[in-house]
């Protein structure tokens, strides 16, 4: 990636949802991990969190163990904070850790709100697994987080074992559609029992239905949200083969409730439509199944809802941007929204997209919801 590419399509992002939450109301992962580590407390037991895990994945001796530990507890917070994502000294970009954390990008993978309470979630692959770590950190000892009810799925149990993942789960496969409704994606990175242990604790706070959706196992459909988002109040982005071709595509749905278990089929929508959640689709990429295929690899079904029918896309996605203007939504860059965003996250007689540059932030494999992680929402199920 062009690093400074990078950044600059993360500072349009960054100014896009300061226009509409207010920049008091914007919470940077990297500050988030820094002023936690001012806490003694804190410190040490993500320094020994992180050796455990480089022992672990990366079989590190007891020696270099040593010399990483002696390094990490040499910095202050803030340089901590950039050697714990960085994997490297910050004053001299030594390596410090075997491999950066560059994915702690996509922070909607490191938790879910959920009403009042946040699922604390666990990365099924190694590369993803100290971006948790962090963040379970940062739940326990900063004080935004002191009241915040959490759930955590490895109070119930081992989470993997020697031959792989047992109840992994991540940000990205979890939508809440409605204070009673919650969606799972099941696939490479969330399992089953995952969903079977957190369904139970979701009924304790008001859920009244969970549907798990088993996805393609394929990279191009890493969480369910590269396959689907809600829009709007009667309207989601979806990769039309999930409509058409739902048997090929490997999707199975079922509906756990406090009674139970039950097959509810292959159709998503269908499925949706019973439990309350009627919507209409808009597919990414339009009818052409090559640029169907292309743009739902570059994350034409990510995205993010600042509010019912204002959303956030990746601007090169041309095929999903037209279907979204042939349906009412005006295509807006960020340059004419940000000036008058408040004008139109009031009007709820204009539904916009605004276009979002992408050409280095989609090489991560991730769209604006990727990229965010709502901690408050106005209206639960309308607000992403």
């Amino acid at each position: 990636m062009l690093l400074s590419a990078l950044q600059r399509e993360h500072d349009q992002l960054t100014r896009i949802l300061g226009a509409v939450t207010g920049h008091e109301s914007q919470v940077d992962f990297r500050w988030l991990l820094a002023s936690t580590l001012s806490d003694a407390e804190a410190r040490s037991e993500v320094i020994d969190a992180t050796i455990e895990l480089e022992e672990e994945l990366y079989g590190a001796d007891k020696a270099h163990a040593l010399t990483m530990q002696r390094a990490l507890e040499a910095l202050d917070a803030t340089r901590l904070a950039e050697a714990l994502i960085s994997g490297r000294a910050p004053h001299s970009s030594a390596p410090i850790l075997k491999w950066p954390a560059p994915n702690v990008l996509f922070a909607r993978d490191l938790a879910v709100a959920l009403g009042d309470a946040l699922v604390l979630t666990h990365a099924a692959e190694p590369g993803r697994r100290r971006d948790m770590t962090l963040m379970r950190t940062v739940v326990r000892h900063h004080s935004l987080f002191s009241a915040i009810p959490r759930i955590d799925l490895a109070e119930d149990g081992a989470l993997r074992d020697a031959e792989g993942p047992i109840a992994t789960i991540e940000g990205g496969d979890v939508q809440v559609l409605s204070p009673e409704v919650v969606l799972i994606g099941v696939g490479l990175r969330t399992t089953m029992e995952a969903v079977k242990r957190l369904a139970p604790k979701l009924f304790k706070r008001g859920v009244e239905v969970v549907l798990a959706c088993e996805m393609p196992r394929r990279r191009a459909a890493m969480h369910i949200d590269t396959l689907f988002t809600r829009i709007d109040e009667g309207r989601c982005l979806i990769y039309p083969p999930m409509v058409s071709d739902p048997e090929g595509q490997g999707i199975r749905i079922h509906r756990f409730t406090p009674e139970g278990q039950c097959d509810a089929g292959r159709d998503l929508l269908a499925a949706l439509k019973d439990v309350g959640v009627a919507l209409e689709p808009v597919f990414c990429g339009g009818d052409d199944p090559i640029a169907q295929a292309r743009e739902q690899w570059s994350d034409g079904a990510n995205a993010f809802a600042l509010a019912p029918g204002v959303i956030v896309c990746y601007g090169r996605n041309e095929r999903t941007l037209r279907e979204l203007n042939r349906v009412g939504y005006e295509v807006l860059s960020p340059e004419r929204f940000v000036p008058n965003a408040m004008s139109y996250v009031h009007n709820d007689e204009r539904h916009v997209v605004v276009t979002l540059e992408g050409h280095e932030l989609v090489r991560g494999r991730g769209g604006p919801r990727c990229l965010t992680m709502p901690l408050r929402r106005s209206g639960e199920g309308t607000q992403r």
